[in-house]
């Protein structure tokens, strides 16, 4: 059965770029399946893509639409033709009859055949003994042993130098813009430790910026949250019975009517931070992956701060979240995903210079194609070339590996090569960047030219 988007379809675009035929478009109003294209994944995978990563699962069969999996494993490969599926390919139809391979893939390879004694013979004949005869019976012959994959080897590569490029070395630059700000220093990030209760009123978002500042195990956004949860079930009380005064006099907190107050005080704190843990509560997510709300007055406490936190906290750009919703495995491959289109990248103002760190893709994806055991696990070391070009630094990223390419070219979510443009709010005279394990490191310097010498490279 071809598989059909349903109208819950909430256009979060998960599925367009998994989908390996590219069969997947926006419609009006929901994201549409190509039956022409469509082949439910069959030769990739032994599961459905679309339907694996939908968060609201829409993804769903097609009843009126029923299709084989012969029908659906000629298509796969009519539209990819480059590919060699062999017999072995992979297929939810195989998966859910408890089938790996076909009867004929799993047949091991044998002698020609020899003649055998009849059964009479075989009841009468004695205990058997070493075969010294050509024309007797030989044991099957037991197939090759699969050889590993192949190690990547680590390419030690010159360093690469462009124009604006400063003479000085990244490692020199970066001992003079160590810091991001105030709230990295020893008063400043003292003064956010000791302020947790009160800063962990503050939306999320702003408490993760403050945490990229601080650099520090003493603040975490989810520690903050618990602290200010606490704190506010002592404040709220006392708010309570300040209202409570404010109506009825002084003389109410030595009579019993004042409990009344306290336990309003109570209910709405429990209420409060049962609401900002239901992430946890309600779906189980580990603490790094849930999102804390503001207290009540933690949005117009962030409004005030920001300035602030703009001027000392330094954090630019944070990094990306590609997918809300997914765990574990599911979640690590979403952020691989987002590696491959050049996403992950984080930006940081330290005063006199920008700083950028950029991930490269580090693994092959799992494509479910019969020459993917050939090629190792790591993702080849990327060439990359950076420009500085009217206040937009660009990065081009593209992976130089044939056989990858070979690939990549015929699978969705698996670009080959990427280019990220990075606007720059103020202007930038040149860079120094330093490249090692897959991750670029730049420090994108302010000032003016003569500052940096005008030489450069």
């Amino acid at each position: 059965m071809a598989t059909m988007i349903t109208s819950e379809c909430i256009n979060c675009g998960a599925c367009e770029p998994e989908c390996p035929n590219n069969a997947i478009s926006q419609g009006d109003p929901v994201y549409v399946i190509d039956p022409l294209l469509c082949t439910e994944c069959v030769g990739f995978h032994d599961y459905e893509a679309c339907a694996a990563v939908c968060p609201v699962d829409c993804c769903v069969t097609d009843p009126n639409n029923v299709e084989t999996e012969e029908v659906l494993i000629a298509r796969a490969r009519a539209l990819h033709q480059e590919v060699n599926f062999g017999e072995d390919f992979q297929s939810r139809f195989r998966k859910a009859n408890g089938e790996q391979k076909p009867a004929a893939a799993m047949q091991q390879p044998a002698s020609p055949a020899k003649p055998t004694p009849p059964p009479a013979e075989q009841k009468t004949a004695p205990p058997p003994k070493p075969v010294t005869s050509p024309d007797a019976a030989k044991p099957p012959v037991a197939p090759p042993p699969v050889p590993p994959k192949p190690a990547r080897v680590k390419e030690i590569r010159p360093k690469k130098t462009f124009p604006s490029e400063v003479p000085q070395s990244f490692e020199e630059l970066s001992k003079q813009y160590r810091s991001s700000g105030f709230l990295s220093k020893g008063l400043g990030k003292a003064l956010v430790i000791l302020a947790q209760p009160v800063l962990g009123a503050l939306p999320h978002d702003t408490k993760k910026q403050i945490e990229a500042a601080v650099q520090s195990p003493w603040f975490t956004v989810a520690g903050s949250t618990g602290l200010n949860i606490v704190h506010n079930a002592v404040i709220y009380p006392v708010i309570c019975m300040i209202v409570a005064v404010i109506l009825h006099g002084p003389a109410i907190l030595f009579s019993q009517e004042i409990n009344n107050y306290i336990l309003v005080g109570l209910f709405l704190a429990v209420v409060e931070g049962v609401y900002r843990l239901k992430d946890g509560i309600l779906h189980v997510k580990p603490a790094e992956e849930m999102v804390f709300p503001a207290a009540v007055y933690g949005v117009p406490l962030g409004l005030a701060l920001q300035p602030i936190l703009a001027k000392h906290a330094g954090v630019i750009r944070e990094m990306p979240i590609p997918v809300d919703g997914f765990y574990s495995k599911g979640f690590v491959e979403k952020l691989e995903r987002e590696r491959r289109y050049g996403n992950v990248y984080t930006v940081e103002d330290r005063g006199g210079a920008f700083f950028l760190q950029l991930e490269f893709p580090r693994w092959l994806p799992d494509i479910g194609l019969p020459n993917r055991q050939q090629l190792p696990d790591e993702m080849p070391e990327y060439d990359y070339d950076l420009a500085l070009k009217d206040s937009q630094f660009i990065i081009k990223g593209r992976c130089p590996d044939e056989r990858v390419r070979k690939i990549s070219s015929s699978i969705g979510a698996f670009p080959p090569e990427f280019t990220t443009i990075i606007p720059l709010k103020e202007g930038v005279v040149g860079f120094a960047h330093r490249f090692e394990n897959k991750l670029l490191e730049v420090l994108l310097l302010k000032g003016k030219k003569n500052q940096w010498e005008t030489s450069y490279r």
